[in-house]
C-alpha cells in the first residue's frame, strides 16, 4: 500500500480547485447585453437572483460542505501558500457564522405575524444599490447612442427634447435597476472637425461628463457628439476608491449595504455556488477577508485602555468582532490578510458615536482618527465606512481624507425589483395570487402619489410601506404618520390573543390595551437615545431599569402589586412583543433605531416642555431625526407648538434676552426652514399657524446668513440654506421687471459698496490678457458699466420665458431666432436638479442669454443712461470686474491671491451634481462687489474668442452656429481650481447647451460691431 505523497496530495488539491473553479464560472452572473458595457467589473443584469436557497450555512465538524472542504481559495489568498488544514477550518467556520449572523433582516422584529418572524432573509429581499456618482458608457455620435432611445424618440422627436421617458424601458431608471439604467447623457450640437477639439474642451463641452474617453468621429459635420452615463453601483465605487465614506440618510440602506455585503464576500470566501452572482459590481474571483465592526463599539474600546495606541485598539475590536462569532485562533489569519491587502474592513455608523463622547465612549473625531491611523498603517485593503450625511461634517472629511460617495435615492426601477421580492419571501404565508396584487398595488400607489414616492425614494421606509399596505391595506402620505401606523401594528399585536393571553390578560388587567402603554414606551424610548449605549445607537436598556419605570409606571395607576405586575410585563413582551428585543439576559434594545427615534420624538415633543427640549437637544445630530418626528405627531393636536419652535429658533434671542451666537443662530435659522419643509408650509397654513410672518422673517434672515462675508459655516451648511431660500422666494435678486427696475434705481457709482444688486466699475484703460508668461497682453479703454452682483438665476429667467420669450422674434439675433426653431424652453427645463428658483441658468446656450439680455434692456429702457442697454459683457468688461480692485492692481483670483477653497469658490473640490445656489461664497467676491465670478458655472461673453486680447473690448452681436468662436468666463462646479482664475478662459459654438454655461449681465454702452 502507498501513502500518497506531498506532491500528490498538492495534485489532488489543485484538482478539486479546479472542479470547484469550473463550477463556479457556469454559474457566474453573464455580463450586461448591452452596446457599451466597458468596465472591468461583473455586472449582474436585471434578472431577479433567486436567493430563496440562501439561509443558513450548516458546516460540519471537519468546516466542509456537501462533503468538499471549502475556504481553500481565501485561506490561499490570505496566507499566501495552502493553509493548514486547522487555518482552512478555522477561515470556514468564521465565514459561515458571519453569513449566518448577517443572513437574516435586521427589520425580523417588525412583522404583524409573530408566526413569519425569521422567515425573511436579507438576500431574498436585497435590491442592489448605486450610488450619486456616474461612469462612462460611451462617447460618440448621436447614431451610436440611438440604441437606448426609442423609435420614436429617435425618429419624431428633436434630440433636445429628449427625456428619461424617451429611454427604452431595458435603459430607463423607472423600469430596472441602476447596472443598466441611464442616468445622464449629454448631447451637444453643431461640427466637431477635429478629435483632439473634443478632448481639449471636455471640461467646458461636457460639464459634468469631464475626463470622458472621446471617440474619433474625424470629418463629421453637423454631427451632434452624445455622452452617456449611468451611476456606479455601492460596490463598483468601494473597489475604485479602495477607501471610501459611504453617506446616506436615515434608513437609505447603508448598514443593510455593508451587512449584505460582508455578507457576500463570506459567501464568496466559502467558493458557494451563486456567491459571485449575488454581489453585483463586484470584482470576479475577489476573495477577501471580511469584518464588520460596529464604530460604536470601537469607541467604547478607545474610550478603556488608554496605554494602547489607536492602532492597538482598533486591531483589538476587530478581533473581538471576530471572537464573537466564537472563532478563536483566528489572529494569524487577521494579521496576514491585513499585511497583505486581502481584508475587507467595514465601518459602520460613525454617526451613532457621540460627538462629544459620552462615559466609557471616545468622541466622534478621536474614533475616526483612530480608523485613520490604522488604515493608513496597511492601505492596501480595501476599507468602507459609512455615516448618516449630516453627521459627517467638513473637519471629519479633512480629518480621514478618504474619497466620499453619497447613496442615491431608490429609483421606480429599484422600487418594482423590491416589492415583489419582499412579498414574494411572504409566500408561504400569503393566500394564493396575494404576492401579485399586493407588489402591484404598491408599485400603482407609488407611482400615483408624488409624497409616497417621495419616502419610497429611502429604502426603510419603503419596507415600511410594504409592511403597512400588507396589515392596513392602504398607506398613509405622511412619515411621522406612517411610523404611526408601524407602532399601532407592534402594539396591536400586544391585544391579539396569543395562547389564550393578551397582554392585558397576562399582566391581571384585562380591561388594559396596548394604548395605555404609549407614554411608558416613549420615555423608554427618550432614554434609550439619550443612553445610545448598543453598537448600532440603539440605546440599551438594563432589565432593571425597565422594570423601575414599569414599577413606577403601575404605582401611579394605583395597580395592584405593581412590582409583579411590570416583572409578568417583561415576560410577556420577551417573547411577544415585536417592538423591545432582548438583547442579552440583562438587557433590551428597540428591533430598529428608526422606531426609537420616532418615540423618543413623541416623548419631546408631547411632553410639557416641549420647546426647551427642542432648544436643549439642537446642536446634537442624533437629535434632528426624533425632532422632526416628534413634530411630525404634535403637529396634529398642537401646531401652536410647531409655531413656536419655529419663531424661537429664528429669533437671534436666546431665551433670557442674550444673544445667540452667530453660527448657533444661522443653524437655527436652517432647522427652521428644514422643519417647515419638512411639514409642509401649506398644511401648517391650514392650521392657522403664522406662516407668512415666519417665512418673511427666514427669508430676510437666510438671505443675512449667505451675504455673510464672515461666513461662520461650512460650504456644505451654506449650500443647504441657499437650496431652502431657494424655495422661500430668494430676495437677493430682482425677478419681475418692476423689482429689476427699484434695483437700477438703487446703482451708484461707489466702487466696491455696491448699493443693492449692481456693482460699479469706473472708466478706465485696463490690462486685458497676459496672465502667463508669454501670453499677448492689451490696454484697452472702458466705459464706466455696472455689472450685476449675481448670475442670472432660474426665477429670473423663467419671467422672461412667461413673458413670451420664445414665441417672440424681436428680442432674438437673427442666427439665435433660426436657431430655435420650435424650441420653447432651454436644454434640461425639464430636470429639478438643475432648475432650483436660485440655482444659476445653466444650461442656457449664447442665444438664449442674448434673448433674454434683449427682453430685460426693453423693460429698463427708460431708465437707463443714454446709449447704454442690458446685454452681455465682452470679456475686457468681465475681466475688469473680475480682476482690478480700488488701487487698480490685478488680481489673479476675484477674491486676490490666496489659493483658491470651497470657502472662496464652487469647483469640482464640492463634488456637486448641479450648480450650486447663488451667492453661497461671498468671501470670493470680486473687488466691484459681485459674487461667483469663478466657479460654478461658466459665464458667456460677446466677442471674439479668437480675437482675444485686442479686440476682447468690442462686442459680437451675432454669431453663425457654425463658429465656434463664444467665449466663456470663470469656470464650474464640475472644474478643477485652476479654472476659477481670472484669466482661465473657454469657449464654445452659440447654439450648444451644455450643464454649466451661464451667464450674468452688465449695464454698458451699445457697441456698434
Amino acid at each position: 500500500m502507498s501513502v500518497p505523497s506531498d506532491a500528490d496530495e498538492r495534485q489532488r488539491k489543485i484538482a478539486e480547485l479546479e472542479a470547484q473553479i469550473a463550477a463556479l464560472k457556469t454559474q457566474a452572473a453573464p455580463q450586461i447585453d448591452s452596446p457599451t458595457a466597458t468596465r472591468d467589473v461583473n455586472i449582474a443584469t436585471n434578472q431577479t437572483v433567486d436567493n430563496r436557497s440562501f439561509g443558513t450555512l450548516q458546516l460540519r465538524d471537519d468546516a466542509t460542505i456537501n462533503g468538499v472542504a471549502v475556504g481553500i481559495n481565501l485561506g490561499r489568498i490570505v496566507y499566501g501558500r495552502d493553509p493548514q488544514e486547522d487555518e482552512r477550518r478555522r477561515i470556514a467556520w468564521y465565514l459561515a457564522n458571519l453569513a449566518n449572523k448577517l443572513v437574516q433582516l435586521p427589520l425580523q422584529g417588525i412583522d404583524q405575524r409573530p408566526d413569519q418572524s425569521n422567515q425573511i432573509t436579507l438576500p431574498q429581499v436585497y435590491t442592489m444599490l448605486s450610488v450619486e456618482r456616474e461612469c462612462d458608457l460611451i462617447t460618440g455620435t448621436l447614431t451610436q447612442i440611438q440604441p437606448y432611445f426609442t423609435e420614436d424618440a429617435v425618429a419624431q422627436r428633436p434630440w433636445a427634447q429628449w427625456t428619461q421617458a424617451h429611454l427604452r424601458p431595458e435603459y430607463s431608471f423607472d423600469w430596472v435597476l441602476p447596472a443598466t439604467a441611464i442616468s445622464k447623457w449629454a448631447i451637444t450640437e453643431g461640427r466637431i472637425a477635429r478629435q483632439q477639439q473634443i478632448q481639449g474642451q471636455a471640461d467646458i463641452a461636457l460639464g459634468w461628463f469631464a475626463g470622458a474617453t472621446p471617440v474619433d468621429i474625424t470629418g463629421s459635420t453637423d454631427q451632434p457628439v452624445a455622452f452617456v452615463a449611468r451611476r456606479l453601483l455601492a460596490t463598483e465605487a468601494l473597489l475604485e476608491r479602495k477607501q471610501l465614506v459611504l453617506l446616506g440618510d436615515p434608513g437609505s440602506g447603508k448598514s443593510t449595504f455593508v451587512r449584505h455585503l460582508a455578507w457576500g464576500v463570506a459567501q464568496l470566501g466559502l467558493d458557494l455556488p451563486n456567491a459571485q452572482q449575488s454581489l453585483q459590481g463586484w470584482k470576479v474571483g475577489q476573495r477577501l477577508l471580511p469584518v464588520l465592526l460596529p464604530i460604536r463599539q470601537l469607541a467604547g474600546q478607545l474610550a478603556g485602555n488608554h496605554r494602547a495606541s489607536a492602532e492597538q485598539h482598533v486591531r483589538t475590536a476587530l478581533l473581538n468582532e471576530v471572537a464573537k462569532l466564537c472563532v478563536q485562533g483566528l489572529d494569524d489569519a487577521l494579521s496576514e490578510a491585513l499585511g497583505r491587502g486581502k481584508a475587507l474592513l467595514i465601518f459602520d455608523g460613525l454617526d451613532e458615536v457621540p460627538i462629544d463622547g459620552a462615559p466609557g465612549v471616545a468622541t466622534r473625531a478621536i474614533t475616526l482618527r483612530a480608523i485613520r491611523d490604522f488604515c493608513r498603517l496597511y492601505p492596501r485593503n480595501l476599507a468602507i465606512l459609512t455615516c448618516r450625511t449630516r453627521a459627517f461634517s467638513e473637519t471629519l472629511r479633512e480629518d480621514l481624507g478618504w474619497p466620499v460617495d453619497q447613496l442615491a435615492a431608490f429609483t421606480l426601477g429599484q422600487i418594482r425589483h423590491f416589492a415583489p421580492a419582499w412579498y414574494t419571501a411572504l409566500r408561504g404565508k400569503l393566500q394564493e395570487g396575494q404576492v401579485e396584487q399586493l407588489s402591484q398595488k404598491l408599485i400603482d400607489t407609488i407611482v400615483a402619489s408624488p409624497k409616497l414616492r417621495q419616502l419610497a425614494e429611502t429604502p426603510l421606509l419603503l419596507t415600511l410601506m410594504a409592511l403597512v399596505l400588507l396589515n392596513r391595506g392602504e398607506l398613509p402620505r405622511d412619515r411621522p404618520k406612517l411610523y404611526e401606523e408601524i407602532l399601532e401594528l407592534l402594539l396591536g399585536q400586544w391585544d391579539a390573543v396569543r395562547d389564550g393571553q393578551r397582554l392585558g390578560d397576562a399582566i391581571g388587567l384585562p380591561d388594559w390595551g396596548s394604548d395605555r402603554f404609549r407614554r411608558l414606551l416613549d420615555k423608554i424610548s427618550y432614554d434609550a437615545h439619550l443612553a445610545a449605549t448598543s453598537g448600532d445607537g440603539r440605546g440599551r436598556l438594563r432589565r432593571s431599569d425597565v422594570r423601575d419605570e414599569l414599577i413606577e409606571f403601575f404605582t401611579t395607576a394605583q395597580v395592584a402589586n405593581p412590582g409583579d405586575t411590570a416583572l409578568k410585563w417583561l415576560a410577556y413582551i420577551e417573547l411577544r412583543s415585536g417592538l423591545l428585543a432582548p438583547d442579552d439576559d440583562k438587557s433590551y434594545v428597540f428591533v430598529h433605531l428608526t422606531l426609537q427615534e420616532h418615540c423618543a420624538g413623541r416623548h419631546m415633543l408631547l411632553h410639557q416642555g416641549a420647546a426647551a427640549l427642542v432648544v436643549q437637544y439642537r446642536a446634537d445630530d442624533r437629535w434632528r431625526e426624533p425632532i422632526m418626528l416628534g413634530l411630525g405627531v404634535a403637529q396634529q393636536s398642537r401646531p401652536e407648538l410647531v409655531e413656536r419652535i419655529l419663531t424661537d429658533l429664528i429669533d437671534p434671542e436666546e431665551t433670557g434676552n442674550t444673544t445667540k451666537e452667530r453660527v448657533r443662530w444661522q443653524r437655527d435659522l436652517i432647522l427652521a426652514a428644514e422643519i417647515g419643509v419638512d411639514r409642509d408650509w401649506n398644511y401648517l397654513r391650514t392650521q392657522d399657524v403664522k406662516v407668512d410672518r415666519i417665512q418673511r422673517d427666514l427669508r430676510r434672515s437666510l438671505a443675512i446668513l449667505l451675504n455673510d462675508p464672515i461666513q461662520p459655516l461650512p460650504i456644505a451648511e451654506r449650500l443647504r440654506a441657499g437650496t431652502l431660500l431657494g424655495d422661500l422666494g430668494d430676495p437677493r435678486f430682482p425677478v419681475t421687471p418692476e423689482q429689476w427696475q427699484a434695483q437700477w434705481q438703487q446703482h451708484n457709482r461707489s466702487f466696491g459698496q455696491p448699493n443693492g444688486y449692481f456693482c460699479y466699475v469706473p472708466a478706465g484703460t485696463y490690462r486685458i490678457g497676459g496672465w502667463d508668461e508669454g501670453d499677448p497682453s492689451a490696454d484697452l479703454s472702458l466705459h464706466e458699466f455696472w455689472i450685476t452682483r449675481l448670475p442670472i438665476t432660474v426665477a429670473q429667467y423663467r419671467v422672461f420665458m412667461e413673458s413670451g420669450g420664445y414665441s417672440t422674434e424681436r428680442w432674438w439675433t437673427p442666427e439665435g431666432w433660426r436657431w430655435k426653431g420650435s424650441r420653447d424652453a432651454p436644454w434640461r427645463w425639464d430636470k429639478p436638479q438643475h432648475t432650483q428658483p436660485n440655482q444659476p441658468m445653466s444650461g442656457a446656450t449664447w442665444y438664449e442669454a442674448m434673448a433674454y439680455c434683449n427682453w430685460l434692456s426693453e423693460q429698463l429702457a427708460s431708465s437707463l443712461p443714454a446709449g447704454y442697454a442690458i446685454r452681455l459683457p465682452t470679456e475686457a468688461e468681465w475681466e475688469a470686474a473680475a480682476a482690478w480692485d480700488r488701487t487698480e492692481q490685478r488680481r489673479i483670483y476675484p477674491w486676490g491671491a490666496a489659493d483658491p477653497t470651497t470657502e472662496l469658490a464652487i469647483y469640482d473640490e464640492l463634488k456637486l451634481a448641479a450648480a450650486a445656489p447663488v451667492g453661497c461664497c461671498p468671501a470670493g467676491s470680486a473687488a466691484c462687489g459681485a459674487v461667483d465670478l469663478a466657479g460654478n458655472v461658466w459665464e458667456w461673453c460677446t466677442n471674439s474668442h479668437q480675437a482675444y486680447p485686442e479686440q476682447a473690448a468690442l462686442e459680437i452681436k451675432d454669431f453663425t452656429r457654425n463658429v465656434y468662436d463664444v467665449p466663456l468666463r470663470g469656470g464650474s462646479c464640475y472644474e478643477n481650481s485652476t479654472y476659477v482664475r481670472c484669466g482661465a478662459r473657454g469657449w464654445n459654438y452659440p447654439g450648444i447647451s451644455n450643464v454649466d454655461d451661464g451667464f450674468r449681465s452688465v449695464v454698458a454702452p451699445r457697441l456698434n460691431r
